[in-house]
């Protein structure tokens, strides 16, 4: 009967350290554990959270995998794929849908830097991820095309450009991620840039911006004068 008390405390500490203070301080198994505590019953939720974590690496990863894969855990049940993948359509369609200025200051933009360094962080090799906008602002698409280091021999313009053509975006921020945490453009960043500015231009499509994401905070090519 102990037991069950203090598992129970401890959920509850959890819960109310979370209304407190936000998950500032908590470590990536602890955000997991607590959304755990609303799908798993009489279990060790901390453990559970650890061994996802330790198999998948961060949350992101852990919730965009799909149904099939998350079944594969022990004690993950349908009503927590469920619960799971409810967070990650949140996270991914309905968050962070409008980009509101037409010139747009990213550093104002708070809500959108916090889920690039979400969706970005803890990545292992660099991914080119591009927003497709229309001519409000609002992001009619996201996906993430290119994976490993930047240069043109990575990134196929022409597929990009056909992506651009599909959604009927009106223009584009590109975003990546610099694992290494340094948020210094290489010289390949800088040129790749500047070539799909010039074939932007030519179909008259707009780069709003090119951001890096690292541990440190962002680079902006706007904001530095690189645009």
């Amino acid at each position: 009967m102990r037991g069950k008390n203090e598992k129970f405390g401890h959920r509850e500490r959890l819960r109310k350290r979370f209304l407190m203070s936000g998950i500032a301080g908590f470590h990536d198994y602890e955000i997991l554990e607590l959304l755990l505590t609303y799908v798993v019953v009489r279990k060790d939720c901390k453990g559970i959270a650890k061994e996802l974590l330790g198999k998948y690496g961060d949350l992101y990863t852990l919730l965009k995998q799909p149904e099939d894969e998350l079944k594969k855990n022990s004690f993950v049940t349908d009503r927590t794929v469920v619960f799971f993948k409810v967070i990650f359509q949140i996270l991914e369609k309905e968050l962070y849908k409008k980009i509101h200025n037409e010139k747009i200051t990213i550093s104002s933009n708070v809500q959108l830097l916090n889920y690039l360094e979400y969706s970005l962080l803890k990545r292992d090799i660099e991914v080119f991820k591009v927003l497709f906008l229309n001519t409000q602002n609002e992001l009619l698409k996201e996906e993430e095309l290119f994976k490993g280091t930047l240069d043109r021999s990575t990134v196929y313009i022409r597929e990009l450009v056909k992506k651009i053509l599909d959604y009927n975006a009106k223009s584009v921020i590109i975003v990546h991620n610099h694992p290494s945490g340094s948020l210094k453009p290489s010289q390949s960043d800088i040129t790749l840039t500047q070539k799909l500015k010039d074939t932007f231009e030519r179909i008259e499509i707009r780069l709003l911006d090119h951001l890096i994401i690292s541990e440190k905070g962002y680079f902006s090519f706007l904001e530095g004068g690189l645009l």
